[in-house]
């Protein structure tokens, strides 16, 4: 018996480590696949070039473009796409990156001041979950992107998909994180050639 709750309670905490570590701070807003899939294409280009970054730029967006192609071409990859000149692509991969900022909210039970008058015991403000309001209700910096799939031949879309998240570090573009994030933004995305 007891042998068998604490197999129970390591899986309850195996169950909670995985459930904290699912949860991300990334929104993505995949577009139904089905009219891409239908095409059955397997070849695409990129629409653009690559952004060229001079030595003085400190834009964000010019950092970040090498690896959010190097993300996508990965995992196009891996899917069974090939990339391939502009003018033999049946497909084109197009995106648009910009920042934003999300206000924060202020939790609740982060006052005193109850709309419903009651009798409360303690009625002391608890300390931390103030503190944790006012740490996790300020405006966040967002990093957002719509990555775009067109068809080559009349350039309309696809496909697309959004993708929102928190930026946790705003002087450096972190590759690993990028990567992660364009390969959910693609976990929609069929195998090439599949109808």
């Amino acid at each position: 018996m007891r042998h068998t709750f604490s197999r129970l309670a390591g899986l309850a905490g195996l169950l909670g480590c995985m459930l904290l570590a699912a949860c991300s701070g990334v929104e993505i807003i995949p577009d139904d696949t089905s009219a891409f899939a239908a095409t059955g294409y397997t070849r695409y280009a990129w629409r653009s070039e690559p952004l060229s970054q001079d030595g003085y730029s400190k834009s964000r967006v010019y950092q970040a473009d090498p690896a959010i192609r190097a993300a996508v071409d990965k995992r196009l990859g891996e899917l069974g796409y090939k990339l391939v000149n502009s003018s033999d692509a049946q497909f084109l991969v197009d995106y648009v990156a910009a920042a934003g900022f999300n206000q924060g909210q202020i939790a609740r039970n982060a006052s005193n001041i109850t709309p419903v008058p009651t009798a409360m015991i303690n009625r002391q403000v608890n300390q931390a979950e103030v503190d944790n309001a006012y740490a996790l209700g300020g405006v966040k910096e967002m990093g957002n992107i719509a990555l775009v799939f067109l068809n080559n031949s009349n350039k309309d879309v696809l496909w697309k998909v959004s993708v929102s998240c928190v930026v946790k570090d705003a002087n450096r573009v972190d590759e690993k994180a990028v990567g992660k994030v364009m390969r959910q933004s693609l976990g929609t995305l069929p195998p090439a050639g599949t109808r």
